[in-house]
């Protein structure tokens, strides 16, 4: 709500267009200095072939010689603009159904190749700590989306989805492809066959279709060097698909039909003793469908959703007023997430991105204490049309013990214009069959990218709730100035007390909050003595208040902060951080929530230091420290772990974190231990385990999931879960063998 306004209407008041203007001015200001990035586009020409080509790693068949190999990649990091250390060869053949991809990735000392995971999915991290190498394909050539491929020298799969220029790299979507990797006396060598049936594009303008846009990239880890064929300037990420080169050559290409069938079967046993219910059988059996409807535009169906195989929730310690924030993890709703995002967040801090989710997939198919709510079935047609982005989702749940089944409905449409402004609109209904039982939302989104370096975003929307009628809006408004020296970001939000998603997440809701950050990247010349071993230091200066519908002050934060990374990419980060805190109601915190800070204004200060080591190392730790006042006492936190992986069949990670608080009212002691073992045979069977000792809930919790991959996409999972409460000695225990078999036509 806004000050002196008790309307709650928005950006009425003198001092709010006030704020508005001084931030749209002092960040639309650089924008006279930003220059869109040009450049001829290089390209590779894609040679047709009848031979057949096994896909074995080696390269042996002739049809490879008959493709002009691209190379010349160009350094990201550490020097950026310069060539790549070590040579790279990519050739590009194709027959009527499959693109093949043959990378000849040369080393000087091959011995000295190394190889982290070879899991399926090995995730954004897992580029980031081994040798690797990888191709994104703009299929549209629209210059913003496309698919990823990446594999390791020991061929483990990872694939992507990006959509509108980086706003979202889906790692959730899995793509039915093959590759396979050698290492070799001059290096290592990896050979991909992706079937077109896997990717979406258009086959009816055939002169449209010859040209796709193409991107390579190789990580050479013990150098900490990426690489790209076309430059990628560092400030950006590797995946903006507009810096693509060009894929020339495609002809009469065979698409498929695009239909997926994917069945299930589940069993399973469990016993809660926190219930006192016996040992209890299950048998259950649904249905996924994956169909594509045209190159774009995708429909999934699933029928009764299962998700018993998903990994366990990270345990989190909260010693805030606001609720915590567990992300979303079940594959059917992770696809496509960014075509459901209303606006986006600039912002390098997950809490800041986190603040207000007007859809948050997870509050469907779970209760507010994590416990899963049966699902049904549901309905959701998503992707793109010409210039319109689609997506409209229906999901019913069932009765779950007090809980009503409920039905969410959501609707999104959003448009591109000229290629760098789009436009959109939202709606969210969830309805149960009880009276006056409903919540709907509506909204609309305007993003501007003015350049490559200077962006901006804005929201509204409003909700309806029964008996919460009126001062049920919200707004926001996000800049952001990038360049390879500057980060400049300034960000407002109005939240007014009524707003509430039920089908959404909103982390502090009855404020207007002003955030900014300011910061300068170094990044120093590897030739001078400092740079041979410290590669950036960024300092950078965050700010955020966060004001009451009266509004007084309820909270600000000043943060310095300096970070130092070093060649090896370990990093040291240092914080002094000033806090206000108006309390308006006594702040319950403590294991038993029996300690209540009184009603009050305070003031604290608090020093944090971390490091994070080289993740590439057979061992590689990890800590944080900080320590400072804490409302009516002190507050002490301090980190450690550490992860050890002697090669890319094992890993085990243990961090321990112990928080301790002396307050006035009352002292208390947290303590937290997370251990994780991967086990990985080969490149398609895993066995994980992730063990959790919470003592503010005095609950040790077990995942173990053994996942066979037998045929692509189609798996065979067992899990085994069990929640032990250690002061009752009672312990809930479920294992679940779950077998899926994907039909691709």
């Amino acid at each position: 709500m806004q000050v002196g306004n008790p309307r709650g209407e928005f950006f009425s008041s003198r001092r709010t267009r006030a704020n508005l203007f001084c931030l749209a001015g002092g960040l639309l200001f650089p924008a006279l200095l930003c220059a869109q990035l040009s450049g001829p586009k290089k390209v590779v020409t894609a040679v047709f072939t009848e031979s057949k080509i096994t896909i074995d790693g080696e390269l042996h068949e002739p049809a490879w010689q008959t493709a002009e190999p691209a190379t010349d990649f160009i350094q990201r990091d550490p020097t950026e603009g310069a060539s790549a250390s070590e040579r790279t060869e990519v050739r590009v053949l194709f027959d009527r159904d499959n693109l093949y991809i043959a990378a000849h990735c040369y080393d000087r000392t091959p011995e000295r190749i190394l190889i982290r995971d070879i899991t399926r999915d090995f995730g954004i991290m897992g580029i980031m700590q081994q040798d690797n190498f990888g191709l994104i394909l703009d299929t549209f050539h629209d210059h913003r989306s496309g698919f990823a491929f990446t594999t390791t020298p020991a061929g483990g799969q990872l694939d992507l989805q990006i959509l509108d220029e980086t706003r979202d790299v889906n790692q959730n979507w899995d793509g039915v492809w093959h590759v396979e990797s050698r290492i070799q006396k001059d290096g290592w060598t990896a050979e991909f066959a992706i079937p077109f049936k896997t990717l979406r594009f258009n086959n009816n303008d055939k002169e449209a279709d010859s040209i796709w846009g193409i991107q390579f990239f190789r990580r050479i880890r013990r150098r900490n060097e990426l690489s790209w064929w076309t430059p990628v300037p560092r400030r950006f990420t590797g995946w903006y698909v507009s810096l693509s080169g060009e894929l020339r050559g495609l002809e009469e290409i065979r698409q498929g039909r695009n239909l997926k069938v994917k069945p299930y079967f589940l069993g399973g046993m469990k016993r809660y003793d926190s219930r006192r219910t016996g040992t209890k059988g299950d048998w259950d059996g649904g249905l996924d469908v994956k169909y594509g409807l045209t190159p774009g535009l995708t429909l999934d169906l699933t029928l009764n959703t299962d998700f018993s195989q998903v990994e366990a929730d990270t345990q989190q310690v909260n010693l805030t007023r606001f609720p915590l924030f567990f992300p979303e993890k079940r594959d059917f709703f992770l696809e496509n997430a960014g075509i459901f995002r209303l606006g986006e967040t600039y912002s390098a801090g997950e809490s800041r991105s986190q603040e207000v989710i007007p859809f948050f997939s997870r509050k469907i198919g779970l209760s507010a204490d994590r416990e899963p709510i049966p699902i049904l079935g549901g309905v959701r047609l998503s992707g793109r049309a010409g210039p319109y982005y689609l997506g409209l989702l229906d999901i019913q749940t069932r009765s779950e013990g007090a809980t009503a089944a409920n039905n969410f409905a959501v609707g999104r449409l959003r448009r591109d214009f000229l290629g760098n402004f789009d436009a959109g609109v939202m709606f969210i209904n969830r309805q149960s069959g009880q009276p006056n039982d409903y919540n709907r939302l509506i909204g609309g989104d305007v993003n501007l990218r003015f350049s490559r370096d200077l962006k901006m975003n804005a929201v509204l929307a409003k909700t309806q709730t029964p008996g919460r009628a009126g001062a049920d809006g919200f707004g926001k408004v996000e800049m952001l100035w990038q360049t390879n020296l500057i980060r400049l970001l300034g960000s407002y939000m109005d939240l007014q007390k009524n707003f509430q998603p039920d089908a959404g997440f909103v982390r502090r809701p009855g404020r207007r909050i002003l955030h900014n950050e300011f910061g300068l990247r170094q990044r120093l010349s590897r030739e001078t003595r400092v740079g041979s071993f410290l590669r950036e230091i960024f300092p950078l200066v965050i700010s955020d208040y966060a004001i009451l519908p009266d509004g007084k002050t309820e909270t600000k934060l000043l943060q310095p902060q300096l970070r130092f990374e070093f060649q090896d990419g370990s990093i040291i980060e240092t914080d002094y951080v000033r806090h206000f805190e108006r309390l308006t109601e006594p702040f319950k915190t403590g294991p038993d929530k029996n300690i209540a800070i009184p009603v009050g204004d305070y003031r604290f200060n608090e020093f944090l230091v971390s490091f994070t080591g080289n993740k590439s190392k057979a061992f590689s730790s990890n800590a944080s420290y900080s320590n400072g006042d804490f409302f009516t006492g002190r507050k002490r936190s301090v980190i450690v772990g550490g992860s050890f992986q002697p090669g890319y069949h094992l890993a085990t990670n243990v961090n321990y974190e112990r928080d301790d608080v002396k307050l006035r009212e009352g002292s208390f002691s947290t303590n937290l231990v997370n251990w994780e073992i991967n086990c990985s045979f080969n490149p398609r069977m895993f066995l994980n385990a992730l063990i959790q000792y919470n003592s503010d809930t005095h609950a040790v919790s077990s995942n173990i999931r053994f996942r066979l991959i037998h045929h692509p996409l189609s798996d065979l999972f067992v899990v085994y879960n069990e929640q032990r409460d250690v002061r009752r000695e009672q312990s809930d225990r479920q294992i679940s063998l779950k077998y899926t078999h994907l039909f691709n036509f």
